[in-house]
């Protein structure tokens, strides 16, 4: 009860705070004095009404003539920016979506001009290439010579995003990048931007701890390299009938006063972040399904619950929970984790959301090798879209969709005398996981909290070969066993995803 008072009056003050004509921090469009001024118009030179324009904090809306205005602090803002609509393509320039203009530091007053261009017709159905984790390091770096270098799976990691990409010839493609592009050096960002230079689509890039400047004092300061090479780090866009957020989740410490410091962080919304979420919201249709964007997951972890412990967590829980559907999706942990509260919890916290975590795309950290510490291996996700219909799965690089199990035979792997599954994208509403030998049909195997195999094995060899480092693997929660018939010595597992997407595997012994 006195929760259900608690969440009432949270959820109250943000309504009032966020929901009325004012989110945090106010909103635009400022009167003729205002310091950030100019329109929006399509590319015959027509205005383009309703477009909403920020600077990162404030939001406004293009007038019936395209014009908007706000009254902006310009010693804190650094951009210009619009959510792009869905019935406009999305500008690129090598690889980097073009929604924004910088703000000359030291302006007093800015006219920031866009222009739009209008798809040739409606673009509902498209598909989004996502990846997580790249963490480029030099060549040279302590940590990254022990299997292969992260550069090069970076590398191999765009050239089958560009093969996939080019694949898909009947609907738009997107690549949205889940932050950790770097890791703490910021002399490699051009060495990111490269990769995705020549993509024939815009990538999306969200900032991740990694990819802060590690050891000044504010924020502010950590974020500036990010923006120097990517843009803005609180972003949103339309695509198709879904409304698109980026956020930096990541607050960096005062990093000059501890030199043991360095990097230091907390998760959550900054007051600065969260009420530009707010203003970014009011101009939302509450039917609308948003898909939210961060490099640390805002929802379920597999041991925690950010909503309700980080920084302004409640607050933008409460927000969207009135939403009719969201997707959360991150990266950041380097495993896979998929959870649909309505489908795990009898009483579900947060009913209209699922939390989604991606797998470091370039393999376990500082090895860089074929698999991630809970034995997902390295690739990316593949989400489609279709109108309000989203499906995903995950493409393993150089390998086809279909590889998503890896099976262990008794005894081989395990000491126990069990036959185990990884199924790495596995969640709730997937079939049950089915095992067939010469005395078992289709028998149900037991979800289990429990090691890759084949992960625990590497990490063993790494760890005997190399005394400069430990690699841990992961318990995680993907992981399905059973006891086999006594005497059998093959077996078939089988399971259907949320999709309707059948998979199976066999393995002997």
């Amino acid at each position: 009860m006195v929760r259900q008072l608690i969440f009432v009056l949270v959820a109250g003050w943000l309504l009032t705070a966020c929901g009325g004509s004012d989110a945090p921090g106010g909103t635009g469009p400022g009167g003729p004095d205002a310091t950030v001024s100019g329109t929006v118009l399509d590319q015959r030179g027509l205005p383009v009404e309703g477009v909403v324009v920020s600077d990162g904090l404030l939001t406004t809306l293009t007038d019936e003539s395209g014009n908007y205005a706000l009254d902006s602090d310009l010693s804190k803002r650094r951009f210009v920016q619009v959510t792009i609509p869905a019935a406009y393509e999305i500008p690129v320039k090598d690889g980097i979506p073009q929604f924004w203009q910088r703000i000359p530091e030291g302006s007093t007053k800015v006219r920031a001009d866009f222009t739009l261009t209008a798809r040739r017709k409606a673009a509902p159905r498209y598909t989004i290439l996502m990846t997580a984790d790249p963490q480029i390091r030099s060549r040279n770096a302590r940590y990254d010579n022990f299997a292969f270098h992260s550069i090069d799976m970076y590398e191999e990691m765009c050239r089958d995003l560009q093969e996939t990409a080019a694949s898909i010839t009947d609907r738009p493609v997107y690549g949205i990048s889940l932050g950790d592009l770097v890791h703490n050096d910021m002399s490699l960002y051009p060495t990111y931007c490269a990769g995705i230079a020549d993509f024939d689509f815009p990538v999306f890039n969200v900032i991740g701890n990694h990819d802060h400047v590690q050891n000044v004092a504010t924020d502010r300061e950590a974020v500036k390299k990010f923006e120097e090479h990517l843009g803005p780090t609180c972003y949103s866009v339309e695509l198709g009938e879904l409304h698109f957020i980026f956020l930096d989740n990541i607050i960096m410490k005062n990093n000059t006063l501890d030199p043991n410091a360095t990097g230091a962080y907390n998760d959550g919304l900054s007051d600065e972040v969260y009420s530009w979420l707010c203003n970014d919201l009011k101009y939302v249709d509450k039917n609308k399904i948003i898909m939210l964007c961060a490099h640390s997951s805002m929802f379920r972890k597999p041991d925690s619950e950010p909503a309700e412990r980080d920084r302004h967590g409640p607050d933008y829980a409460s927000r969207l929970a009135q939403y009719r559907f969201v997707h959360s999706w991150a990266g950041h942990s380097h495993i896979n984790f998929n959870y649909a509260y309505s489908a795990e919890e009898p009483a579900a916290k947060f009913p209209n959301v699922e939390s989604h975590i991606l797998a470091r795309s370039t393999g376990a950290l500082w090895l860089n090798e074929r698999i991630s510490t809970d034995g997902t291996p390295r690739g990316y996700l593949v989400v489609d879209v279709d109108g309000e219909q989203i499906s995903w799965y995950y493409k393993p690089s150089g390998l086809g969709r279909d590889r998503q199990i890896r099976a262990y035979a008794p005894g081989a792997w395990y000491s126990d005398g069990y036959v185990y599954a990884n199924v790495w994208n596995h969640d709730a509403r997937w079939s049950e996981v089915r095992y067939t030998d010469s005395g078992k049909d289709k028998a149900g195997m037991k979800r289990v909290t429990a090691y890759d195999g084949a992960f625990v094995r590497m990490a063993d060899y790494y760890n005997s070969t190399q005394n400069t480092a430990t690699f841990e693997p992961f318990r995680t929660s993907h992981m399905f066993r059973i006891l086999p018939t006594a005497g059998a010595t093959q077996a078939t597992i089988e399971t259907t995803d949320r999709f309707g997407e059948h998979y199976t595997t066999t393995l002997e012994w």
